[in-house]
């Protein structure tokens, strides 16, 4: 894991796309977009972009459109923008000015959550 694991700094700053890392550790300022297992944004990270990860765990600031499996919202974390999550941890103090949507569904999910529907219409007439 750690030949696949990234770590920025505080006082780093980075901006374009972040590609092939399994786990990342943002302590400076970041603008990207990333795919990856597990995000950790530090107290003094503040990252603005795309975010799509099984794990995100936020101290800092984020901004920007999240699709997560699970996220933890520590008491010093600030996001702004829309997350989308499966499961979501969120500490007192955790700032929370964004768009929030729960358990999201991929397409496919959705196509067969329609289909049962329908299959249940059909057997109630």
């Amino acid at each position: 894991m750690a030949e696949k694991q990234a770590i920025l700094g505080n006082g780093a700053k980075f901006t374009g796309k972040i590609t092939n890392a399994k786990s990342i550790e943002i302590n400076g300022v970041v603008q990207a977009d990333l795919v990856t297992e597990k995000v950790t944004i530090g107290n003094t990270g503040n990252f603005k972009g795309a975010v799509k990860s099984d794990l995100v765990v936020i101290a800092g600031e984020y901004e920007g459109k999240m699709k997560a499996d699970s996220i933890w919202l520590t008491e010093s974390s600030r996001i702004s923008g829309e997350i989308h999550y499966k499961s979501l941890q969120m500490d007192r103090g955790a700032a929370l000015n964004c768009r929030v949507v729960h358990n999201w569904d991929s397409k496919k999910d959705q196509e067969k959550k329609q289909e049962q529907t329908e299959e249940t219409q059909d057997a109630k007439k």
